[in-house]
């Protein structure tokens, strides 16, 4: 008997393997479409300067789109790989990682170094000589402000929409 619970496990670990191997083009994929449209942005912004505001927005939201959608479709095929230990830490990190680097932002806002920096950052990519800093740090704190209620926002649309979900009455199996 112990031979045939070595082949079975033998060729377990066989079909996870190339079940392994033939997800690795998909995420190599998955990962070229995260890096390339943001780095690509960068890379583009002397000629983005030049194109008119609707441009550079439909071409800055395709390449954030396009990153979203990888990063969900790879943390989606990573998911399936962890098991419940992981998905723990999985769920602990992220649900006290963007609220903690939430209130990070909050309290570098109130750094006068860290708002000179956000200023100058702004002057180099805008070629500006100087800016205003009070509007240039009013954008970035309304900018961070939306990013954190959208995400709270989102947050208590799936929380919602998986209580309905797990909550649905059970199907008749006929």
């Amino acid at each position: 008997m112990p031979s045939v619970l070595g082949a079975e496990r033998t060729f377990r670990e066989q079909k996870m393997s190339s079940h392994h191997q033939s997800r690795l083009p998909l995420q190599a994929l998955l990962l070229a479409l995260m890096l390339i449209p943001p780095l690509s942005v960068v890379a583009a912004i002397p000629w983005l300067r030049q194109q008119p505001d609707g441009m550079v927005f439909l071409l800055t939201g395709a390449a954030s789109a396009l990153t979203i959608v990888a990063s969900f479709a790879l943390a989606i095929l990573h998911d399936r790989k962890m098991d419940e230990w992981q998905r723990t830490n999985a769920r602990f990190s992220s649900q006290w990682g963007w609220a903690a680097g939430a209130g990070l932002v909050g309290l570098l806002l109130a750094l006068p170094p860290f708002r000179e920096l956000i200023v100058s950052a702004v002057a180099n990519l805008a070629e500006v000589q100087n800016p205003d800093q009070k509007l240039v740090t009013l954008a970035f704190t309304f900018g961070f402000m939306a990013v954190v209620a959208a995400q709270g926002l989102c947050t208590v649309v799936a929380s919602i929409g998986w209580t309905f979900w797990k909550s649905r009455p059970a199907r008749d199996p006929s």
